[in-house]
C-alpha cells in the first residue's frame, strides 16, 4: 500500500509551521528581561529598576569594570557569577567553597576584594561566588545591604545610603 500525500496539504502544513515559528520568536523576544540601564550617572543617588515580565528585577552593572547583567536576588547571600564570566573578566582564583542553590549544592570558589557596580552604585572590597550556571549574575545581600532597597508595586529602587 502506497500512501501519497497531496502537495497542497504539505504546502498548507509548511505555511502553518512558518506562522507558528514567527509568532513564537516574536513572543520569545518580548519575554526577554527588562534590564535597567543607567545613563549619565545617578539621578538623586538612586537607581529605579522596573519589574521584568518574569517578575524579577534586572540591572546592568560590572565587576572590576567588566560589564554584566545582574538579577537582584534578595535571597542570595553573596554576589554570584558563572565560571565563564569569571574567566572573561579575569577574576583571580579564590577559596574553594560549596554553595546551596535552588538546584542543589554547587562547587565553586569565593573571590574576595572585588569592586561591584550596579546601575552606577559601586561598592569595593566585596566577595564574589563563582560557580552558578547561566549568563545572568546574582546581585546578592553583600551588595544590597550597603544600599537602601525599596520595592513598591512594579518598581525597585536602589538608593545610596547617606552616612
Amino acid at each position: 500500500m502506497n500512501i501519497r500525500i497531496p502537495w497542497g496539504h504539505v504546502s498548507v502544513l509548511m505555511v502553518w509551521i512558518i506562522i507558528f515559528a514567527v509568532v513564537y520568536l516574536y513572543f520569545d523576544g518580548r519575554q526577554a528581561p527588562k534590564v535597567a540601564v543607567v545613563k549619565g550617572g545617578l539621578a538623586r543617588g538612586e537607581v529605579v529598576i522596573p519589574r521584568s515580565r518574569d517578575g524579577h528585577y534586572y540591572i546592568r552593572g560590572a565587576i572590576n569594570g567588566y560589564p554584566i547583567d545582574f538579577m537582584v536576588d534578595t535571597g542570595a547571600s553573596i554576589v554570584s557569577v558563572s565560571h565563564e564570566f569569571s574567566r572573561l573578566a579575569n577574576l583571580p582564583g579564590g577559596a574553594t567553597a560549596n554553595f546551596s542553590t535552588a538546584g542543589g549544592v554547587v562547587q565553586g570558589e569565593i573571590v574576595s576584594g572585588q569592586v561591584i557596580e550596579a546601575g552606577g552604585i559601586a561598592v569595593a572590597g566585596l566577595s564574589v561566588s563563582v560557580g552558578i550556571q547561566g549568563e545572568i549574575a546574582l546581585l546578592g545581600q553583600n551588595f544590597l545591604r550597603r544600599v537602601d532597597v525599596i520595592q513598591s508595586n512594579d518598581t525597585m529602587i536602589l538608593r545610596v545610603r547617606m552616612e
